[in-house]
């Protein structure tokens, strides 16, 4: 069964090329904002800048393709690996029915679901490169009270017509107008819109939600597989530390194949120690669930997780913060405040670099004194819950 930091594994290398990408393109804009900035108000060579909007377009598209087409050259690579992992630890069921487990090499039927599921995976990210469905969302600039969706180039191309009116009528000094303009693009970040619902979400996220189904999907259809091949009557559920609320009481627990269909359906389903539960309406795998299943054969199977084990997580959790105010969060709510503070210094480190490219030394400022306050109170609400910090998870490319 994959564990998180196998998991975790796997998924960084595309997170880490889009939020590059992220930054490729907000920092071509600021560059170009930098550039107007020293222009003068009489001066001709303006337009030559604007004329250099087309090219910018041009590169960022052409680095959006770029990006994503070594992110689907990635896909079949991973879902093999997660395949192969997940596929490797039923041989002691396969003996346990004297079996002989086909090797991956040779096992077309495995390989077969495997290239399913990475031409799926793949058909995902191939979406993402649909140029008019790929932008910021920003504010209007004659109604601040509305929010719209603009793709790159319309984001390029309105950014700088700001920046070209504020050098032109001298209505509002430039650092802040700009710091305005390039606060809202570093806070929204590259988005994908889906135009069914309205929504649009970050596409570092998007990529990460969609290798994860993925993964989830190959070891959803390699369990399949292998409860066939070994005639498995029962299903064992994953378990972490600080756990959902909703999963918490169920995970690590053996279910026959039969009550798990029932957890699955939303009925009320019992575990092989018979003790019930009432439905709960997240499946396992689905929705942001981190949980994973192994098929099995209870007969054979010695649970991984006792019930003491599972006690006690679920007390770790439980026990979890308080604050001198009073205020009580479980583990889960710390981890995902934790959550909240990583994203948030994320945002700030790359405010400070699209500031330096710009040349605005206001935002730069805002930005460093935002990044100082996140750190100092990321640090102390790590040290006073307990949590390991995950600096990995601040990471910025390029920045000191």
């Amino acid at each position: 069964m994959l564990k998180d930091n196998e998991i975790e594994a796997l998924i960084q290398p595309y997170v880490k090329r889009q939020q590059k990408l992220n930054m490729y393109v907000v920092n071509k804009i600021a560059n170009r904002i930098g550039q107007i900035g020293s222009l003068s108000s009489t001066d001709v060579y303006r337009l030559q800048q604007l004329y250099k909007i087309g090219e910018d377009a041009r590169l960022i598209n052409q680095e959006i393709a770029k990006v994503l087409n070594v992110q689907v050259g990635s896909v079949k690579d991973t879902i093999r690996k997660a395949a192969i992992k997940t596929y490797a630890d039923a041989k002691p069921f396969y003996d346990y029915r004297h079996k002989a487990q086909i090797p991956y090499e040779k096992n077309i039927k495995l390989q077969r679901t495997v290239s399913a599921i990475s031409k799926q995976t793949e058909g995902t990210f191939k979406n993402l490169s649909n140029s008019k469905a790929t932008g910021f969302v920003i504010r209007d600039m004659k109604n601040p009270q509305l929010l719209k969706f603009q793709n790159v180039q319309q984001t390029y191309q309105s950014i700088v017509d700001e920046a070209v009116q504020a050098v032109q009528n001298g209505t509002m000094d430039f650092d802040t107008a700009m710091s305005r303009a390039l606060k809202q693009l570093n806070e929204s970040g590259l988005r994908r819109a889906y135009w069914d619902s309205g929504y649009t979400r970050r596409i570092d996220s998007t990529v990460r939600m969609n290798i994860l189904g993925g993964i989830r999907q190959i070891n959803q259809q390699v369990q399949m597989q292998i409860a066939q091949e070994i005639k498995a009557d029962g299903v064992e559920l994953s378990a972490h530390s600080f756990s959902a609320p909703d999963h918490e009481p169920i995970q690590g627990r053996i279910f026959t194949m039969k009550e798990f269909e029932k957890l699955q359906s939303e009925m009320d389903f019992e575990d092989t120690t018979h003790t019930k539960f009432i439905a709960i309406r997240r499946p396992i795998g689905e929705w942001n669930c981190k949980h994973f299943t192994q098929a099995i054969i209870i007969a054979k199977h010695k649970p991984t997780w006792s019930l003491q084990d599972l006690e006690e997580l679920k007390q770790q959790n439980a026990e979890g913060y308080t604050t001198k105010s009073g205020k009580h969060y479980t583990m889960y709510e710390c981890t995902q405040i934790m959550r909240k503070y990583e994203t948030d210094i994320r945002y700030a480190k790359e405010g400070v670099i699209m500031s330096k490219n710009a040349n605005n030394e206001r935002l730069k400022a805002y930005y460093e004194a935002r990044l100082l306050r996140l750190n100092k109170e990321y640090n102390q609400f790590c040290k006073d819950c307990s949590l390991r910090k995950q600096r990995n998870r601040t990471f910025v490319p390029n920045f000191s």
